[in-house]
């Protein structure tokens, strides 16, 4: 299960407000499926969205990948908590 954050094309109005809505979704690549999404906060980030997301998902058995954003030892932890197992994919350098 893939989670990641994308910024929703055509979501944002630069004469009235905030930038586009961001969402974090949790992806079944192998079935081609979105198991669930969150948005983010209108002033936040992934970091503080990836917990809400997880809390919706049976980590159960699991294997949950990363981007270098989610590499934070509470979203590691929750994933453990919930039996599940992560890896992340990040560039160094």
């Amino acid at each position: 299960m893939a989670i990641d954050g994308k910024a929703m094309k055509g979501s944002h109005n630069r004469a009235k407000g905030p930038g586009p809505m961001h969402m974090v979704s949790a992806w079944l690549s192998e079935f081609g499926l979105t198991l669930a999404q969150v948005a983010t906060d209108v002033k936040s980030n992934e970091i503080t969205a990836i917990p809400e997301l997880l809390k919706l998902i049976d980590l159960n058995g699991s294997i949950i990948t990363i981007d270098a954003m989610g590499t934070q030892v509470a979203i590691a932890d929750q994933v453990v908590e919930g039996k599940g197992d992560y890896t992340t994919s990040f560039s160094p350098g």
